[in-house]
């Protein structure tokens, strides 16, 4: 079931960026943690995507606070801990149709930046 209240952050999202669903992807994989998220997002988009970690922290933030995702401790080490952060059930919705949303757009967008002429040229081209 997709929760209502999140639709407009989603496609508000998806049009000023994508690092929330880059994070969800890999989370839909494994547990992270921080540096490990940046560090396979830029492993796993053929080193295309780099992420500050200022840019990281914010948005796993905010959907914790969402509980899209949550975080837990993990001892490594001598006395050292790594927060590492899950993908919840209801995160899984949000990904799903943050895909679904992302798709549409990036889908119109295409079609608009391949556009060759008028409205009727364009409708007998399809």
């Amino acid at each position: 079931m997709v929760i209502l209240s999140w639709k407009d952050d989603v496609e508000e999202n998806l049009k000023c960026g994508l690092v929330e669903i880059l994070i969800l992807q890999l989370l839909s994989t494994e547990d992270m943690y921080g540096y490990q998220i940046k560090q396979e997002m830029y492993r796993r988009s053929n080193d295309s995507i780099s992420i500050k970690e200022g840019s990281l922290y914010g948005p796993l933030y905010r959907m914790n606070e969402k509980k899209i995702i949550s975080c837990y401790k993990k001892v490594v080490g001598n006395k050292r801990f790594r927060n590492y952060y899950h993908l919840e059930e209801s995160g899984k919705e949000y990904l799903d149709y943050a895909l679904l949303k992302f798709g549409e757009i990036f889908g119109g967008a295409q079609t608009l930046i391949n556009w060759k002429g008028n409205d009727d040229e364009q409708k007998v081209k399809e």
